[in-house]
């Protein structure tokens, strides 16, 4: 994210692989993020109708956000292991890991370099997986009468959801930035997002705060 080429020795220097998802499911987690964003940003109103009409508009982008986010994540690393390791290594001995946990492994053993687990990518990581897993693995709970427990716990879980979409694409923003330093721009995963080593049309507002903010945290650690 400085600018600079960061030189780590991989064990291939060319390869090529079909069905790679990895960059389609960040387009999608962007738009989503960002039309959730833009929705967010509307004048308020007082008509309850167009108020619940973006309420579940924001919901379904929420949720599409977490969820292919994490996707994103997930493919790229298992790519990775893929590409480095080899696809019948990775599927005896690394596919069964969790998410979290290839990501620290699967680095060590492609070229020695591990990711930091005190890092604002890792925390953000984690957090990610666990909203990506309580969405997928979902399950209903019921309620008793109205009471202001009742309300005060649907209240904090509102927050947690907003708190979960939120830390989705910063998640996977702070996750790229930071493979920059563990394994070099040329090799990250995900694809390096240093200006200087790559080209993206111009983001969206939503977007190019949210790259910004996530920048800013890797460079001060890194500075």
């Amino acid at each position: 994210m400085k600018g600079e080429l960061i030189e780590v020795e991989h064990p291939r220097e060319f390869f090529a692989r079909m069905r790679v998802m990895t960059q389609t499911y960040r387009d999608i987690a962007e738009v989503e993020y960002t039309n959730y964003m833009l929705i967010q940003a509307m004048p308020e109103v007082n008509d309850e109708e167009e108020m619940h009409r973006r309420s579940s508009q924001t919901t379904k982008h929420a949720i599409q956000t977490i969820v292919f986010s994490a996707m994103c994540v997930e493919a790229a690393i298992n790519d990775y292991a893929g590409t480095h390791l080899g696809d019948k290594y990775f599927d005896t001995h690394l596919s069964s890991l969790d998410v979290v946990s290839k990501w620290v492994v699967i680095p060590k053993l492609v070229c020695g370099n591990e990711l930091d687990k005190s890092s604002a990518a890792f925390g953000s990581l984690k957090a990610l997986i666990r909203a990506r897993n309580q969405l997928v693995h979902s399950k209903s709970q019921e309620i008793g009468t109205i009471s202001k427990k009742l309300i005060e716990q649907l209240e904090l879980a509102n927050e947690k959801f907003s708190q979960d979409f939120m830390n989705s694409l910063k998640a996977l923003y702070l996750l790229t930035m930071e493979m920059d330093f563990v394994v070099g721009q040329r090799y990250n995963p995900l694809g390096t997002m240093d200006s200087a080593f790559t080209f993206e049309d111009p983001r969206p507002e939503p977007l190019s705060k949210l790259y910004q903010e996530c920048k800013n945290i890797v460079l001060k650690k890194y500075s």
